[in-house]
């Protein structure tokens, strides 16, 4: 199978795992036979981003070298810290990025820890203890992820977790933020008929809802 530096998720999902693992061979990646799918599928997306950003930076030397300019716009894909920040995008939706080290990354890959997202929900700022939960399945190559808020919740935190088979990490954490009242709409499933007025229903909710299950794996229960 030919080496292709614009390896999706998509792509790679559709593949079976002697595809995966003969992939995983040629670009040098040793894989065990019985490693989970999905440590495969993290490790050759994060190999083919590096890849393709050494092709830019060598795209870009050689343009600066025939012009005689050099490009000090260029802002860097990490900034070698381990950290989570949350956005509030409106009252159904998150928008979650992170970055983590270069230590981080070597812990968790030598430890082949799985990586989490998991959302916590408060029923006010002074509770320690969450009144409910979910949990977001990542790869080593993700950074950021759009999280459906569920209708009534009231205050959210989001944690970045490493997870082995032995124990479980806080790599990083958000402040608790406040969510306003948001629409019952957003406890419905994708593929239900939603309850909802004219105007609603033309807006897109729905096919939102559809794309986000698809694309996240985001669960609705």
């Amino acid at each position: 199978m030919k080496k292709d530096h614009r390896l999706t998720r998509a792509k790679l999902e559709t593949l079976t795992s002697a595809e995966l693992l003969e992939i995983a061979d040629e670009y040098g990646i040793d894989a065990p036979d019985d490693l989970n799918r999905q440590f495969i599928i993290g490790d050759l997306l994060e190999l083919a981003s590096e890849l393709e950003e050494d092709e830019k930076v060598k795209e870009t030397i050689a343009l600066a070298e025939g012009e005689q300019q050099i490009n000090v716009n260029t802002l860097p894909t990490s900034y070698n810290e381990t950290k989570i920040n949350v956005i509030l995008r409106n009252p159904i939706s998150l928008f979650v990025w992170w970055d983590l080290s270069e230590w981080t990354i070597k812990k968790i890959r030598s430890e082949r820890s799985q990586l989490r997202l998991f959302v916590y929900f408060f029923e006010s700022l002074d509770d320690e203890k969450p009144a409910d939960a979910f949990d977001i399945q990542l790869t080593y190559a993700d950074r950021e992820n759009y999280v459906i808020i569920p209708g009534g919740k009231k205050i959210v935190r989001v944690d970045l977790v490493s997870e082995s088979a032995d124990k479980s990490e806080i790599l990083a954490f958000s402040e608790k933020i406040v969510i306003p009242k948001g629409s019952p709409v957003m406890a419905s499933k994708p593929g239900e008929k939603l309850a909802v007025s004219r105007i609603v229903e033309h807006s897109g909710v729905a096919e939102l809802l559809r794309l986000h299950y698809n694309t996240y794996r985001q669960s609705f229960n």
